[in-house]
């Protein structure tokens, strides 16, 4: 069962949306070789936890709104939402945020809970987890879901 839920974990939102840290690495990219400044660095973690305080309100316009162009085009906000069902998010945190050319990693620490009848009462868990970013036309965007989530720590 415990795999179940780091799957579930993967897609998920933690506590109130406070960022902080170091920066961490990001991946590597064909984009040119420029760090954030400080500035980029902070807009990036405020649309991070615009797209996360969305998904822990149950906004999937909101949600939606700060996906990347070419999500927006293949869903609409309803279908976007209906890939995301079987997790409560109680909570988000931004901790951390690399930029990397046109691409960005923010470390979101999420509490979730999930409610899948097979999984009831199963207590609320964590996960810190990279949440992948595009920048487009000079703003920051979420990258759309197109592979496996992968696991930070448990």
């Amino acid at each position: 069962m415990k795999g179940i839920l780091v799957t579930i974990a993967a897609g998920l939102a933690v506590w109130g949306g406070v960022a902080w840290g170091a920066p961490a690495a990001a991946e590597n990219t064909s984009a040119p070789e420029r760090a954030g400044s400080p500035g980029e660095v902070q807009t990036l973690r405020e649309r991070a936890a615009a797209y996360w305080a969305a998904r822990t309100t149950g906004d999937d316009k909101g949600q939606w709104d700060l996906l990347e162009p070419r999500g927006r085009g293949r869903m609409t906000p309803q279908e976007y939402a209906s890939e995301r069902q079987g997790i409560r998010y109680l909570g988000y945190q931004i901790e951390d945020a690399t930029i990397k050319g046109y691409f960005a990693i923010v470390k979101v620490r999420l509490l979730f809970q999930p409610i899948l009848p097979r999984l009831a009462g199963v207590a609320p868990q964590t996960v810190l987890m990279d949440d992948r970013w595009i920048r487009v036309g000079g703003g920051w965007y979420r990258q759309l879901d197109d592979r496996k989530p992968q696991r930070v720590e448990p």
